[in-house]
């Protein structure tokens, strides 16, 4: 009688494993496409993100990697990032790191450090990983504000 209940709960946990780690991978490549507003300007301009990611191990949460940022309107705004990621669910991820924007206005170009941070909800179809995305920019000069959609590739 004592053996059906602890084989249930073997069962149950071997289950749930297989769950959390169906999709499971080294790297993540992401791209995404959306729209940035910067502060104290009107309108919106294209915005592209592009990040790669490699987990610290295969059951952690934690991965690190390099990401860009490109917004290109009256102003061309090119970022490149260290990133943290950390993903608390197998469908919520948050991006953030350090890292450097090169910002040209009026024909002039100006290096400067920077920051920006991203959070993404995404679906998993047929491994591919879709859904929405928003993100925060900051340097000395501007804050930006982005949306839009991600679509992700484990490997």
């Amino acid at each position: 009688m004592l053996l059906i209940p602890c084989t249930s709960a073997l069962a149950q946990h071997n289950h749930s494993h297989d769950y959390d780690h169906h999709d499971e991978h080294k790297f993540h490549i992401g791209v995404g496409a959306g729209a940035a507003s910067f502060s104290g300007e009107s309108g919106l301009e294209p915005a592209l993100h592009l990040h790669l990611l490699r987990k610290l191990n295969a059951e952690s949460n934690w991965s690190l990697g390099i990401g860009y940022e490109g917004i290109i309107g009256e102003e061309w705004h090119n970022g490149v990032n260290f990133l943290v990621n950390y993903r608390p669910f197998h469908f919520l991820s948050f991006n953030a790191g350090p890292g450097i924007v090169f910002e040209k206005e009026q024909n002039e170009t100006e290096v400067l450090p920077a920051f920006h941070a991203e959070s993404v909800f995404e679906f998993t179809i047929s491994g591919i990983h879709l859904g929405p995305m928003l993100g925060v920019g900051f340097n000395k000069e501007h804050t930006h504000f982005s949306a839009g959609i991600h679509l992700g590739f484990g490997f």
